[in-house]
């Protein structure tokens, strides 16, 4: 996809969010569209992706459990026993799905940040790992104090990807909630990375 293809599916997309979406839902979407974009740019990746995977991202948060599993058996993943008991923790995929189908979407890193924003995943790709960022951070996120979001803001990219998997990993425990599996492994995964990286270096800074 082009900067023009890109731009024109956005004005598709955020149309489409604004008509099916609630109004507290669609605020969210642009929001937490906006803060992807800006770390995407920050870290050197395409700010275009970035807020049409934040725009993208909760495109089907309302649909019924049925339209979630038919719309998640068609991306070639297993459902897991954790998304099978809670069907819509599969809104993230199901609206992969949906952005491809009925928008034509096919850039591999747009659609890999929308599916997987809700657990993250080894291997997640940078721009999707921006959007697990933002969709947990944005401003409207309730929890997140203006201290906790600007320290966050501070850190490098891997950094600050384990500072939010964290504070998430307390909230869900705080909650009641389980940990995904592919949310430990993404923590590993970048904890490992962290352990080994050269002393004093950064990751995803600009020069």
């Amino acid at each position: 996809m082009c900067s023009k293809q890109i731009a024109a599916v956005t004005k598709q997309i955020k149309k489409y969010a604004a008509d099916t979406l609630s109004s507290g839902r669609f605020e969210h979407s642009l929001r937490t569209a906006k803060l992807c974009r800006k770390l995407c740019e920050r870290f050197l990746l395409d700010g275009q992706l970035g807020f049409l995977a934040g725009l993208s991202h909760d495109l089907c948060k309302g649909c019924p459990d049925e339209e979630l599993l038919a719309l998640a058996a068609k991306d070639g993943f297993p459902v897991s026993a954790l998304e099978a008991g809670k069907p819509s923790l599969l809104h993230g995929r199901a609206a992969a799905v949906r952005i491809a189908e009925r928008f034509g979407v096919d850039n591999p890193d747009v659609l890999d940040a929308v599916s997987w924003h809700t657990f993250g995943r080894k291997g997640l790709c940078p721009v999707g790992r921006a959007l697990f960022i933002a969709d947990k951070i944005e401003p409207g996120r309730k929890g997140i104090s203006k201290t906790m979001r600007k320290e966050t803001l501070a850190l490098d990219f891997d950094e600050m990807t384990v500072r939010v998997i964290r504070d998430n990993i307390i909230w869900l425990g705080k909650t009641g909630k389980i940990v995904a599996p592919e949310t430990l492994a993404m923590l590993r995964d970048i904890e490992d990375s962290l352990a080994h990286r050269p002393a004093g270096r950064q990751t995803g800074e600009a020069g």
